[in-house]
């Protein structure tokens, strides 16, 4: 993928009609897809994207493992997710049904599995117990049946290809006549706020020169970055706005066993051991494991979504990988001479957002007139979030939103978080870290 034009082109022929959209990542993606496959529109805005690299995402899209487990104890969520599946399933290598076990090694565990059972049946979503030998023989390299009381098998479940769904969504939108921009976008300009106090954005400012907007939406799918954009140089630069945006990015471990013969048969399903925060799947030619069971680390992403490798991480996938049978062949010390440990496949630092309330943050800036929310986004949630805020743009003034749509904009709005201070937000966002399961009711 490469710029259809210049900063030029934008500023000389100015209109009020675009849509640029931060971030070409898999939301970002998903966002410029939908926003140009609007049948019922009789002028469709022109929506240009802008990110710093369209040859190499250098987002958490780049790295992400590409689990997509549909169930969550936040029915939001769950929603999201299976919208999203519905989208992956329609594009060519997207999605690969294996399905996901969730394995309970104590009985408070055993217990939570079975009214996870429930909960996903009441949501529509196929699950069974399974006995421990069943579960071992979905995954026999990982599970030991002696150390597992009970599984949980989601067969609907599977795992996403991140890079293949960007791709197709970047070609496909290119071919409905959405623009691309290669630019490093620094922040942004406002205007002075009206008697209501709203003020608007009227230039984004990049590393080659500022673009006007002239009254054009400006929606950020800048996942880990999009605070240090609304709120730039923490506090030494006026933020664009006065809600606060906690998308606070953390560090994550994951790792990769050395390469190997791909496995004949039926493909594993991904696999969890919610008691000890630990996952792994089949990558093919190697297997693959990250661990949550750490103290939350928040970072300041500089330039990638890959992090320096801390050495306490060492001792928190030695401790994962005696969850899984084969665990002694995964790699757990860190490279911290590797250009790119994701591509050399060594264990690597993967930056990625909490919110409060593990949801996105998704929606209209209620004191910005022309900034939208699409950010702290999973590829679990990507193409129904990104799907979603597409209809509530596009969406004819007046008219009322699409069955359903009024609640989950709702649930996802920034300016949920409105009286909170930033601090004790970004406190309970790093709670959430250790929560990413969500077992709790």
């Amino acid at each position: 993928m490469t710029s259809t034009l210049a900063i030029s082109d934008l500023n000389d022929n100015p209109s009020s009609d675009r849509i640029f959209i931060v971030g070409g990542g898999i939301v970002g993606a998903a966002l410029a897809f939908h926003l140009s496959n609007n049948a019922t529109q009789t002028k469709k805005p022109q929506v240009v994207v802008l990110d710093r690299c369209f040859k190499k995402s250098l987002g958490s899209t780049g790295h992400a493992p590409g689990f997509v487990g549909q169930l969550n104890e936040s029915s939001v969520l769950t929603k999201l997710a299976k919208d999203t599946v519905s989208e992956y399933l329609s594009i060519p290598n997207g999605f690969n049904t294996v399905g996901g076990l969730e394995l309970a090694t104590s009985l408070s565990g055993a217990n939570a599995l079975r009214r996870r059972r429930e909960m996903a049946l009441a949501a529509g979503l196929p699950a069974e117990i399974i006995t421990p030998d069943a579960a071992a023989s979905l995954a026999p390299d990982f599970v030991d049946p002696a150390s597992v009381k009970i599984g949980l098998h989601f067969p609907s479940d599977g795992t996403a290809n991140a890079q293949a769904i960007t791709s197709y969504y970047l070609d496909q939108a290119r071919v409905r006549g959405v623009d691309f921009l290669e630019a490093n976008v620094a922040g942004f300009t406002k205007s002075d706020s009206n008697d209501a106090g709203v003020t608007k954005i009227i230039a984004i400012q990049t590393a080659a020169g500022d673009i006007n907007l002239s009254g054009s939406t400006v929606i950020l799918a800048s996942g880990i970055w999009t605070s240090s954009l609304t709120n730039p140089d923490r506090g030494t630069k006026a933020p664009i706005t006065r809600v606060p945006i906690p998308i606070v990015p953390v560090a994550h471990p994951y790792t990769f066993t050395p390469p190997r013969p791909s496995r004949s048969g039926t493909p594993y399903p991904f696999v969890r051991w919610p008691d000890h925060h630990v996952y792994a799947r089949d990558h093919g030619d190697r297997d693959g494991l990250g661990s949550y069971n750490h103290s939350p680390m928040q970072l300041d992403p500089a330039d990638t979504a890959i992090g320096a490798w801390p050495s306490t991480f060492d001792q928190v996938l030695s401790d994962a990988s005696s969850h899984l049978k084969n665990g002694d062949q995964f790699q757990v010390k860190g490279c911290e001479d590797c250009t790119d440990p994701w591509l050399a496949k060594k264990p690597f630092n993967g930056i990625f957002s909490v919110t409060p309330d593990n949801l996105p943050l998704a929606g209209k800036v209620p004191d910005v007139a022309n900034i939208w929310l699409c950010a702290a986004i999973w590829v679990t949630t990507a193409a129904g979030t990104a799907r979603l805020v597409s209809r509530e743009i596009l969406r004819e003034a007046g008219t009322p939103s699409a069955l359903g749509d009024e609640l989950l904009i709702k649930a996802l709005s920034p300016a949920r978080f409105q009286g909170t201070e930033p601090d004790v937000l970004a406190l309970q966002a790093l709670g959430k870290y250790n929560d990413i399961y969500n077992r709790k009711a």
